[in-house]
């Protein structure tokens, strides 16, 4: 399932693009949630200063998670985006057919958010860390190939 993906930030497209492509694809084989989403890279340099910014966030009736970029590690925006693809597949799921609030202190305030979030947190995080193990034994086991190739 392809994801529409739009670069308003300053990331480097050639070392994100097919990672971030991986991540989606394995995201939609875990999740199997049933529209694509769509994905926004941000600058916010205002944002960047603080120390306690936004780095992500998703917007249900659209099915756009956005990303801020700047002065974070990709691997950071990828876990970022794990975490958000959980929120969409809850979205897909009706989770956010309810009305709802995102303002400061939702999480704590609101039962229901809290549990999304924890949600997304868990199998957002988990299923990252599956995906990156297996990037990084790939990457293990291409080398080995090249080692033994004559």
């Amino acid at each position: 399932m392809k994801c529409k993906i739009k670069n308003n930030s300053n990331l480097n497209m050639t070392t994100a693009l097919p990672l971030l492509k991986s991540l989606y694809s394995y995201s939609h084989g875990q999740l199997g949630f049933k529209d694509p989403a769509n994905v926004l890279f941000q600058s916010d340099i205002d944002n960047s200063k603080k120390s306690l910014g936004k780095t992500a966030h998703y917007h249900p009736k659209t099915h756009t998670i956005t990303i801020y970029t700047d002065g974070r590690h990709l691997k950071d925006v990828l876990r970022s985006i794990a975490h958000e693809l959980v929120h969409h597949d809850q979205n897909c799921n009706g989770a956010f057919d309810k009305p709802f609030q995102t303002g400061p202190g939702y999480a704590q305030q609101d039962p229901r958010m809290r549990e999304l979030e924890r949600d997304a947190y868990e199998r957002g995080n988990m299923m990252f860390r599956d995906w990156e193990d297996i990037q990084k034994w790939r990457l293990t086991e291409n080398k080995q190939y090249t080692k033994e190739l004559p």
